[in-house]
């Protein structure tokens, strides 16, 4: 195994455990990892079209259709026309939406405190500089393919 397929297995295995872990204790709010996801990528832009969720969370539009769905029925957004794309609805949090991502804010940097207990300041700063030099390279990747960079994360919505 060369060193960059052990780090990317590494990565991969890391991320799993973190969404496993997570999910458990969101649960217990009585909110899905998925669905805290939603939730945080449209309290950030305010209104997003299901493609929009599609593109920043990397789902098929399937799986995004049906979590929203879900949290329509639970009264956490609301969908209506968009004005651009009639074809297109908008989705917005409600008032429970907002409480929600406002309620769990504590669990998640919780989460963050606990996970990066055991790591200086230092060692941080060093980790993002790596990840950000690797997303870098993923960018220019995908320009020399002729792709257009992609949007993901919760935070990454540039619409």
């Amino acid at each position: 195994m060369t060193p960059g397929s052990a780090i990317l297995d590494q990565m991969r295995e890391l991320h799993a455990r973190m969404q496993r872990l997570f999910n458990a204790r969101t649960r217990s709010y009585g909110a899905s990892l998925a669905q805290l996801k939603v939730l945080m990528l449209v309290e950030r832009a305010g209104s997003l079209r299901s493609a929009d969720i599609v593109e920043a969370l990397a789902q098929a539009p399937r799986t995004v259709t049906e979590a929203v769905d879900g949290l329509e029925r639970e009264g956490l957004v609301l969908r209506s026309p968009d004005p651009a794309d009639r074809r297109a609805k908008r989705i917005t949090l409600t008032d429970k939406g907002q409480a929600v991502v406002r309620d769990l804010a504590p669990l998640r940097d919780a989460f963050i405190a606990e996970l990066f207990a055991s790591m200086s300041d230092a060692d941080m700063a060093d980790l993002l500089r790596l990840l950000k030099a690797l997303d870098d390279q993923v960018i220019l990747m995908a320009t020399s393919e002729g792709l257009t960079e992609p949007v993901t994360g919760p935070g990454a919505c540039k619409r």
